[in-house]
């Protein structure tokens, strides 16, 4: 077992400090998740050397340099451009913008797309949760690691289309399609995201919900998926970071063929508390409809890309992330011991978190150690 840097351990404490607080002592001055949001950009966005992915994104950005501006032109309107555009055009005119207008060193670029995650990252958050100190401690570990300082365009992607989700509240169907734009812009996956206007409003219920995910769990060894050829293929995969990737994956043989492992495990517990609290989270939080589709879609696809470790993470796992701050917004609609309970659970998972990422390769392939990681501000 390795111990994560004290710069990580600091940020996990002052949320779950906050998260007490605000479940059992009133809401929290939302500066003070302002001012955890400045530390959390500092950690992740002038990381030095740290993440398995980051060499890979240092090759992005010099690459980006080979690309002429009148491709980016061509690729974002979605004609055959000049050039070949290997990775999303948005996330690569962000490095050329970088490197040839400002000439900054490749660390500004991890610190502006931090700064523009955590930025959509708290404003969802903020939006969709009475406890968003508890939705931040309960996403941290792995997510912070995975996302703001790992698979950053995907991140940055996902928090965008996480945001959009107040368009879709509002009814504003060009700010939405605007937001997936720019967000597929920056990772292909979230292109997924763009039925979702329309499907939030479908009407789901206990029954449905059963049914959808048991006849996932069913076609698991079946590899439907497969059936998609290349466009799946093309949404999840990339082959510049893929090393980077299984730098974060512990998988097991064994798990993959049928075996019961962690993500399982999160997949039975987001299920429970779906089913579990589903009635009070209709009669009394607003939009939960909402949030419960995404769990629901999150769910079915982890059990029918489980095969594939790839698609079981990119896919299913953008989804799966929206779906789990269902799970502290519970506490809004149950009794005081029952909120106990689960303010109970909720800790006892993100210590559970902290242990394993600890103990698996992760936290050394990522240089998430106190002897390893180095920042470029902090000492």
């Amino acid at each position: 077992m390795h111990l994560l840097h004290p710069y990580y351990i600091i940020a996990l404490v002052i949320m779950l400090v906050f998260s007490y607080q605000e479940v059992f002592r009133g809401k929290v001055d939302k500066r003070m998740l302002w001012f955890l949001g400045v530390y959390l950009i500092v950690i992740a966005g002038l990381r030095d050397n740290v993440g398995p992915d980051y060499g890979s994104y240092k090759g992005i950005y010099i690459y980006s340099d080979t690309k002429d501006y009148i491709t980016f032109v061509f690729t974002a309107l979605h004609l055959e451009p000049p050039q070949p555009m290997e990775v999303e055009w948005l996330f690569v005119l962000i490095n050329k913008i970088l490197l040839n207008v400002f000439d900054a060193p490749f660390y500004m670029l991890t610190l502006v797309v931090a700064a523009i995650a955590v930025f959509f990252k708290i404003k969802y958050i903020d939006d969709n949760s009475f406890y968003p100190f508890t939705v931040m401690a309960m996403l941290f570990i792995p997510g912070f690691f995975i996302g703001e300082s790992g698979q950053i365009r995907q991140n940055l992607g996902s928090f965008i289309v996480y945001f959009a989700i107040r368009y879709i509240k509002e009814r504003k169907l060009w700010a939405y399609l605007l937001c997936i734009y720019l967000a597929g812009g920056i990772h292909t996956v979230c292109y997924l995201f763009l039925p979702m206007y329309w499907l939030v409003r479908f009407p789901m219920n206990k029954t449905l919900m059963l049914i959808l995910i048991i006849t996932s769990i069913f076609l698991s060894p079946f590899e439907v998926y497969r059936s998609f050829g290349g466009f799946l293929s093309n949404i999840s995969a990339d082959n510049a970071i893929s090393v980077g990737f299984n730098g974060y994956v512990d998988e097991s043989v064994e798990r993959l063929n049928g075996g019961f492992g962690i993500p399982e495990a999160l997949m039975a517990i987001l299920t429970f508390f779906l089913f579990a609290f589903d009635t009070k989270m209709v009669e009394k939080y607003p939009y939960y409809e909402y949030h419960r589709i995404y769990a629901v879609i999150g769910i079915c696809f982890f059990f029918i890309f489980r095969n594939n470790p790839i698609f079981a993470s990119r896919l299913a796992g953008t989804f799966v992330g929206f779906g789990y701050i269902i799970i502290p917004n519970t506490m809004y609609v149950v009794s005081e011991n029952t909120r106990r309970m689960i303010y109970l659970f909720i800790f006892s998972f993100v210590i559970f978190n902290f242990i394993v990422f600890s103990s698996f390769r992760n936290i050394t392939s990522g240089r998430f150690t106190a002897e390893q990681y180095k920042n470029h501000l902090l000492p």
